[in-house]
């Protein structure tokens, strides 16, 4: 039996100590097309700011994600993740053909891509679809080679709407706060946009949402665009593994404050035949030693958006 060597290597980065993940199975059976859900009357694209780690406040990670709003008012909120994910199929594409030929391959994949301005992005990979099915939310996520669903009832927000306005992107603005799953939001909409829609889970004011933040700056979303071109809102029909958002939460903790053991993992679950090493190295090429990234990567406060779990 030909024998591949597949080598992962990790890059580590002062502003972060993330990583990606390849998402490799074999015998894996040929992915089903998407669901189509919807149809979009307007895509908003929202700068995202976030910190990833709690105690280390000046490490911001930045994503450009879209919410694709539908015109039966089913929305999906995602991470524009194209750069990313076309080097990422460029390496696995040169992975799988180095195991069909038995050669020896060198990966060098990196899920924080440089963001411009000198930040990372943030690697998060939770898709939020609002009022789908009606009247509830649904979100996926993946961590590491795993799939996750879980639904919950649509929570209406609330807000309360403040006197302060302001301008975005040329619209009139009101100022709003609200309280939610443990922490306080502070979120400007635009009532010339009649849409009770914004990213992420935020929703249920007289206006599109245009920019909102928690009132510790760790998590900031900002429009920086929008579009009425009409595309198709879809639905990745993957073999999810269902579940709910506090049980996903401390999954995603668990991975969060020991991802080497999880990498372990991945290499003891690799095909027979072929040997999974896990290479770090810092930025300026140098090595690291697998107990020294342990250390590192735990040396981080998990901070999801959402506290109550």
């Amino acid at each position: 039996m030909k024998r591949s060597l597949f080598t992962i290597l990790f890059l580590l980065f002062a502003s972060s100590f993330a990583f990606s993940q390849v998402y490799m199975r074999s015998n894996q059976a040929a992915q089903k097309p998407p669901k189509i859900i919807d149809t979009t009357v307007m895509q908003v694209v929202y700068k995202v700011q976030s910190i990833i780690d709690s105690l280390s406040p000046d490490r911001v990670s930045q994503d450009n994600m879209i919410l694709q709003i539908g015109k039966n008012r089913t929305s999906k909120f995602f991470t524009d993740t194209r750069v990313r994910d076309s080097i990422m199929q460029a390496n696995i594409s040169r992975m799988s053909a180095a195991a069909s030929s038995g050669g020896r391959t060198i990966v060098n994949v990196q899920a924080n891509m440089n963001m411009p301005g000198g930040s990372t992005g943030s690697g998060d990979q939770s898709i939020v679809h609002k009022n789908w099915p009606k009247g509830n939310v649904t979100v996926t996520d993946r961590v590491m080679m795993d799939v996750y669903v879980y639904a919950e009832p649509a929570n209406a927000f609330q807000w309360q709407i403040l006197t302060e306005t302001d301008t975005l992107l040329s619209y009139a603005c009101q100022k709003a706060v609200a309280t939610f799953r443990g922490r306080d939001y502070e979120a400007w909409f635009a009532p010339d946009i009649p849409i009770n829609e914004g990213p992420w889970k935020f929703c249920g004011l007289p206006g599109l949402i245009l920019k909102v933040s928690d009132t510790r700056g760790h998590f900031v979303f900002e429009c920086i665009s929008l579009e009425q071109n009409p595309t198709q809102i879809e639905y990745a029909d993957l073999d999810y593994l269902k579940t709910n958002r506090r049980n996903l939460a401390r999954i995603k903790r668990k991975f969060h404050e020991d991802p080497m053991a999880a990498m372990e993992g991945m290499r003891a679950s690799a095909p027979t035949g072929s040997n999974v090493r896990v290479m770090a190295r810092n930025a300026d090429g140098s090595s690291i030693d697998e107990n020294e990234m342990r250390n590192r990567m735990r040396n981080r406060a998990y901070n999801p958006i959402e506290l109550d779990y």
